[in-house]
């Protein structure tokens, strides 16, 4: 009682928290959006296993554990006799594995889970849902390259699919196939592909999958970290099939996509129908001398007779009597 809270949680996380905090504290202040006080957000968190002096006063040579949670954050504000205070309020529940055994089959239909990369690889989003099916926490992995994770045998049937991701923005669903945990091991997904075209350039930005665990990895304990050999495993395939995710990646920002397809045919058509239009001017039989000399004598004879007009009695095209009357007029 009495400390800071942030104090508990694994220095890796205290950003993560602390954004969080503030996230919930700058809502929008106006009418449609909900106040700081209903407002809650999730996050998953490591925080510290008390330390006590049940087994004597060496407390700081003792070992570190730090145990896994889901936080629902919260405000609340209180008014008492030294006014209105606003208090952060955590709900905390413990994340386990959610496998029991190995190679379990699985279907979690109701809680499927999100992931989000760009079109470079680069992880954007994790779902908090997919902690107990993958043992990652999210803010450990942003930014890390997506196509690692997936199994190297799986690659050329992903290049498939992300080939069709591209071409048709969306993939209802695919064959089953593997992505790593944190363990190592291999858990088998069957995935639901969507993705967002910048409607100016007409380019990938970022492709969604929608995740349905259908069996768990060999080691039921997705949380627990891989041994150095499995290490060096991992290291080696990704090193063997580093060509086939550059290729990968660059279907998703080299390969024309359904939009760009589409204006690229209609500036087909466009160019086609110019070049029609040039042939069909080209074509036309032009005037011969004789007419264009006609044109312009009409033309210039009225432009003479305008320009008689607003030159009144000084134009050289009236007649002389006209001009002389007009110049004899008395002035008054």
């Amino acid at each position: 009682i009495g400390r800071s809270f942030i104090d508990f949680v694994h220095p890796r996380d205290r950003n993560t928290f602390a954004a969080q905090i503030t996230k919930g504290l700058a809502a929008p202040k106006n009418i449609n959006a909900p106040s700081a006080e209903n407002s809650v957000s999730t996050m998953v968190c490591r925080v510290r296993r008390y330390r006590g002096l049940t087994s004597g006063f060496a407390v700081k040579d003792r070992t570190i554990t730090y145990t896994l949670f889901q936080l629902k954050l919260s405000f609340k504000n209180i008014t008492d006799e030294e006014g209105k205070v606003t208090y952060l309020v955590i709900q905390a529940m413990q994340l386990l594995s959610a496998f029991k055994c190995p190679n379990e089959l699985v279907r979690n239909e109701d809680r499927p889970f999100v992931i989000r990369h760009a079109a470079n690889g680069h992880l954007e989003y994790i779902d908090p849902e997919s902690v107990p099916y993958l043992g990652y926490i999210p803010q450990d992995i942003i930014e890390s390259d997506a196509l690692e994770f997936y199994h190297p045998d799986d690659l050329p049937y992903l290049r498939q699919v992300y080939e069709e991701i591209v071409k048709e923005g969306a993939v209802n669903r695919s064959k089953p196939y593997r992505m790593m945990v944190q363990n190592g091991d291999y858990v088998k997904l069957e995935s639901e592909w969507s993705s967002f075209i910048n409607p100016w350039s007409r380019k990938l930005e970022f492709v969604i999958g929608k995740h349905h665990v259908i069996e768990g990895p060999t080691n039921p304990d997705v949380f627990q970290l891989p041994s150095s050999e499995k290490l060096q495993t991992i290291e080696e395939d990704k090193n063997k099939n580093k060509s086939l995710r550059d290729t990968m990646i660059r279907i998703m920002n080299e390969m024309l996509t359904k939009p760009a397809e589409v204006a690229k045919k209609e500036m087909s058509k466009r160019c086609q129908d110019l070049a029609s239009f040039m042939e069909s001017l080209i074509e036309e039989q032009p005037k011969t001398d004789e007419d264009l000399r006609i044109d312009l004598q009409d033309a210039d004879h009225s432009y003479y007779e305008h320009d008689s007009v607003l030159l009144g009695g000084i134009s050289p095209h009236h007649e002389y009597s006209d001009s002389k009357s007009s110049t004899e007029t008395p002035l008054s």
